[in-house]
This record gives C-alpha cells, structure tokens and sequence, in this order.
C-alpha cells in the first residue's frame, strides 16, 4: 500500500525533515538501499562509538548525507511510495558497520540482524513445519504481570497460538509504569531501547519518555495486539504449587470473586525486581500528622502545591522528582544517605522535533536503523570498556582509564552547576566509581543539581534520628513538613516474594536460595522447579551490552521455545539440571569478579552478601547464543562447558 503522507509531502518538507536525520543512520541506510559507495568514504565523528560530539568528521560529509537522503525520499515518494525491498543481503554486513561506527565480524551478522528488527518476530516461537502442532490446545500457559516482558510473553504466545491466562494485581497494563505515577517518573535508557522488538517502530515522542508516555505504549500494545482478554486484572498470584506426578503447576489467586485456583502445564513469572516497595525503619514513622508514602504508590490527587515536602532517598526517583516538586511546593527537603553519579544528557527532558518522528514513519527502514545504532553504541565492546575493572589501573577514585573519563566528566557537569555552592558540590560527589551504583541520567538544562539551587530546596546529609507528629529530627534539627515521600527503591533480591512458590518435593524456592541469595540458570531456571521461568529474573539486569530489554526478550524466547519444545515433541515438563545451574553460576561469579558495580565503597541493591543477584554482566553475544534454541539440535562445541539444551543441561520427561 502507498505511503500517503509522503505522497502528498512536498520537496520543503523533505528537506526540511532531513536536516532532523541522523547522519550515522543515512549513512548505513543510503548504501543498503543504494549502493552508493561513496557514503563508504565519509569517516564517522566521536560520537560513532560513544554517542558524544558530532557524528560525522566533516560537516560537509553530514550535510551531503542529508542531501542524498532527501533526494532518495524525494525519488521513492514520485515513484509512488508503494512498498520497498530492503535491499541485497551480501550489503548488509557492510551497512551495519557503515551504521554501528565499527566493523560487524560475519559470524555475529545474524544477532546485530535481530537487534535492526528486520524480522519483527525474529524472538518469538517458530513451530517445526510451520504450522500449529497436535496438542497445543491442551497446554495452558501462566504469566504473571504485565510490564514489558510479561506484555512480550503474552504476545509472542498470541501469536503462537498457545493458550495462556496473565495475571495482573494492577487495574490496568504497564506494571512499574502503572504504579510509578511520581512527578518527574522517566525512562533513563534510551526510549528506542525500552520498546519490544515487534513494535520497533512505534511512534515516540520522546527520546527518553515520561512514565505517561510509557504506560500509553504499554496500552498500546495491549491493545493492538489484542491480549486484554487474557488478562485477569485486580488478580494477584499468592502461591504457586508443582505437582510432580501431574507435571503441573497449580496456581492460588485472589481476585474480584475472591480465592481462585488453576492448573497450569507452565509458568512464565514477569513480575521483575523492582515491584515491591522498600520502606525504611525509622523510629516515628507511624507518629507522623501529614501524608506519608512510597513513591511507587504516589496517591492519585496528592498536590504539593505551597507544601513543605521530604523526599528521603537519592536513587533515580529521589533525584528524578526533587526538580519538579520544587517548582510549586513551598519548601522541599532532600534527605540523602549518600549521593549518586549524574550523566548530563542535553535531551533528556526535551520532546523529539516533529520531523524526525516524520522520517520514522517516511522513510523506509530508517527506524530499523536508528534502533540498531542505539544497539551499536551500547555494543559489548563498550559496555565492558565502561562496567569492568582494569587490573593494571591505579587510581584512588577509579577503576579503569575510562572509568575515571566518566567520572572527571561528571564532576565537571557538578561543577558546572554547583561550583558556586562549595558546600553542596562537596556533599554531591559520591565516594565510590561511577557506575559501582546505578547512575541517574538527567537533563543539561534543568535536574537536581538545579533544583539544589533554588532558595526552596534544603539538602539534608545528616542522618535522620527519628520523624516526628510535625516532621523528620536529622542532626539534632527538626525540619517541619507536610509529606513525606520515601524514595527507598524496592526489595529488589526478593525476587518473587511474597507468592508461595514451591517445586518438586515441596521445596521452597526461598531454600533453594538461602545460601548466598536468588540464583537463576541463564536468569530463567532454577533447579528443582521443572516448567517454571523467570523473565527479568536473577541476574537479568543487562549489563552486557544492548539495552535491558534486549536480555529480556532472549530469556523470554529460550521459555516460550522451551514450551515450543515439550508440546513438538509431546514431552510433559523441563528443568535444569543441578550440575548445569552450578555450572552456570560459576560462570557468572567468574565475570561479576571483574565488575565495577561490586565495589564495596557503594551501598545499594547492586550488591548482596558479596554478590548481585541482579545484574547480568555476561557478554550479551554469549547469552544470545546460550538462549537461542534449547530445543534445537545441540551444537558440538561448548561456551564454558554450558550446554542450555534439551538432553543435556535441560532434563526433560
């Protein structure tokens, strides 16, 4: 079908659109659809490998880009704008490259292929043959939740045509986005990045969307996809039973009618690891006469207009949402344990200009590329440059050369902003490495250092003794508020509490844990609990390159394939094996040993009993390969001894 709108968009129009075009983006575009060699010849700019500075060396070579694009868009639209083919294969090694700043080896074309969306299906179930096998309706699937992967779940067996129920303790979609209603509540990676890979291309407004922005995606994709007749809303999963002798899983609910109960064959959980909120223990919580509550369940209707408001904690929604109460409340308090890494970023908080949401929609495949190049500056070679100690680097403040590079920059946007305040830019400057704790992205122009500024806004370091009827007592000082919202993350290792889950023998998973925290085989599987999988569980919060939600998607592809797996080969119920699990987590500790975020200097939810139970620092490429097809025909060679497959590392009955 012809594009309409670039039927009827004028010559102005174009040109004006391409001058809002990402010069890296033309770059690799124009050659795969054109072949036009010469594109080969304009050497990229700093930005080509870590998104700072310009993109191109020359401005010339940006400008001609520009121009070739226009004339392009121009020559499609007066050929009718109908559909186009994206091009020869054997260019599109080259093009990536030409795209990603850096060469594409040929034996990883395949992942960087997946990463564009060209196949927006590319992770989802592929039946043997084609078609729906004998048996299917038979095998009922639980999910539980509804943010990003429990959404991904729920579609790609959609579009599987496996018949699943999703369970939701929410009214509505979006999970953390749901309830994360607080002023200022962002996105801080990359809104390109924190989208699905069958909707690569929605239209968003924002490079890094507010929480209304992302719960309308979340909506959207909902309903587009047409899953809300699947999901029982206001139900929340209180106990989850394995029967071995049935190779079921029986699931306890409460809902709207009450107490419920079902058999399920298996359980995908997608509650995730920032669901449940971490209250403080503070003598005189419950003595305090004002409004008192977690930001993850900021009430509907709160107005801190010419309030007097306390924001305890400096994690991502303390230094998110101190800007913006600051603008209308009457006083507010930051009280701040110990401080955070900011990264400047100048268009965080800015919406995207209308024309280059334009070229998304007119321009063919740009939006593959653009989301392939947010992969490529978040490719594995970076990612570890930034995340992993240098054993030979010897700094007191920093762990690797480039390490220190980030932490002599963000000084200087602290310095920038408070350097006046020699008081307050002492108290901001952590003293751990960037990146040994999460760090908070924030806008050039206006963000917490801005807000410290302002006569309004009083940092409070001291620790806090007690909160009183009238307010909260740090360093001998009582400071009277009206609210007071805890901004004290979640029980991020608490991973699927509080249900009752329990695998063969009755076990609790809680046992299988007590020794040194949550565990998770590829971050899916625990042994002992057949048929059960865990997306965004243990150890699943990437940091292998790519985005989060890319490790996301993979560890819910190899569960659905694990689920395509039993019912082709009409098998009741996969577990992995002990060995495998241990083997897997030696793997894993191998490489945490050489992470910046287990540097002892940070306190946060990195970090637990001498380990993350979070964060996932394996090479992304390893864990694509690992997650592919465990159902598959098994490779001959190994990674590390792993062998993530049906037979072998996967027991199946």
């Amino acid at each position: 079908m012809p594009n309409d709108e670039l039927l009827l968009a004028s010559d102005a129009e174009i040109d004006d659109a391409m001058h809002y075009a990402s010069p890296m983006v033309l770059r690799g575009l124009l050659y795969q659809l054109t072949g036009d060699a010469d594109v080969m010849t304009m050497p990229p700019g700093p930005s080509a490998k870590f998104g700072v500075g310009k993109e191109m060396a020359n401005d010339a070579d940006a400008d001609l880009l520009k121009a070739k694009g226009a004339a392009f868009l121009k020559h499609y639209r007066d050929s009718g704008a109908g559909r186009i083919d994206l091009g020869p294969t054997d260019r599109l090694r080259q093009s990536l490259s030409l795209t990603a700043g850096h060469e594409i080896p040929e034996a990883e074309l395949h992942i960087w292929q997946q990463e564009a969306a060209f196949d927006r299906w590319a992770r989802g179930v592929h039946w043997t043959g084609g078609t729906r096998p004998k048996g299917i309706d038979n095998f009922r699937v639980a999910v539980i939740g509804t943010g990003i992967s429990g959404l991904n779940v729920a579609v790609q067996l959609k579009q599987a045509g496996i018949p699943f129920v999703v369970f939701e303790k929410n009214p509505e979609v979006g999970g953390s986005w749901y309830e994360n209603r607080y002023p200022g509540a962002r996105v801080d990676t990359s809104s390109r990045g924190y989208t699905h890979l069958f909707s690569y291309d929605y239209p968003y407004e924002y490079s890094y969307s507010p929480r209304d922005h992302n719960l309308r995606y979340f909506k959207w994709v909902a309903d587009t996809f047409g899953i809300r007749g699947n999901i029982l809303f206001n139900t929340e999963v209180t106990a989850m039973l394995w029967d071995d002798a049935a190779a079921k899983w029986t699931l306890k609910s409460q809902g709207p009618s009450g107490a419920d109960t079902a058999e399920f064959n298996a359980v995908i959980s997608c509650v995730g690891f920032l669901s449940r909120p971490q209250l403080p223990v503070i003598d005189g919580m419950d003595s305090f006469a004002g409004d008192a509550f977690h930001m993850a369940a900021w009430p509907e209707g709160v107005d801190v207009k010419d309030k007097r408001v306390a924001v305890i904690g400096s994690g991502a929604s303390g230094y998110q949402t101190t800007p913006v109460i600051a603008e209308t409340a009457a006083h507010t308090y930051l009280f701040q344990r110990q401080p955070n890494w900011c990264l400047e970023d100048e268009i965080y908080l800015k919406k995207l200009p209308p024309q280059a949401v334009w070229l998304d929609r007119n321009f063919p495949f740009y939006s593959n590329y653009v989301r392939f190049r947010v992969g490529a500056l978040m490719s594995p070679e970076v990612a570890r440059l930034g995340t992993t100690i240098d054993p030979d680097f010897v700094d007191p403040h920093a762990l690797s050369a480039v390490n220190k590079a980030t932490r002599d920059m963000c000084i200087g946007f602290a310095t920038r902003k408070l350097g006046s305040r020699p008081d307050l830019l002492k108290k901001m400057i952590p003293s751990f490495p960037p990146m040994a704790s999460r760090p908070i992205r924030v806008d050039s122009d206006y963000s917490v250092y801005d807000a410290l500024m302002r006569d309004n806004v009083t940092l409070v370091s001291d620790p806090i003794e007690r909160i009183t009827p009238k307010g909260i007592v740090s360093g001998g000082v009582e400071h009277e508020v009206d609210i007071i919202a805890f901004a004290t993350g979640f029980r991020a290792n608490d991973y699927l509490w509080p249900m009752e889950v329990r695998g063969r023998d009755g076990v609790r998973i809680e046992e299988v844990w007590a020794k040194d925290g949550p565990r998770a085989y590829l971050g899916a599987m625990v042994a002992g609990f057949p048929n059960l999988f865990m997306c965004y569980g243990p150890n699943s919060n990437n940091f292998g390159g790519f985005t989060v939600v890319d490790l996301l998607e993979l560890v819910a592809q190899f569960s659905l394939r694990c689920i395509q797996g039993l019912i082709e080969k009409g098998q009741h119920s996969v577990e992995v094996s002990d060995d495998g699990y241990w083997r897997f987590a030696a793997i894993l500790g191998e490489m945490e040993r050489k992470m910046i975020y287990m540097d002892p200097r940070a306190h946060n939810y990195y970090q637990h009993g001498g380990r993350s139970c979070v964060n996932g620092p394996l090479d992304i490429r390893r864990m694509w390969r690992w997650l592919n097809d465990p159902a598959g025909p098994p490779p001959a060679e190994t990674d590390a001894g792993l062998r993530p497959y049906f037979g072998e590392d996967l027991v199946v009955s």
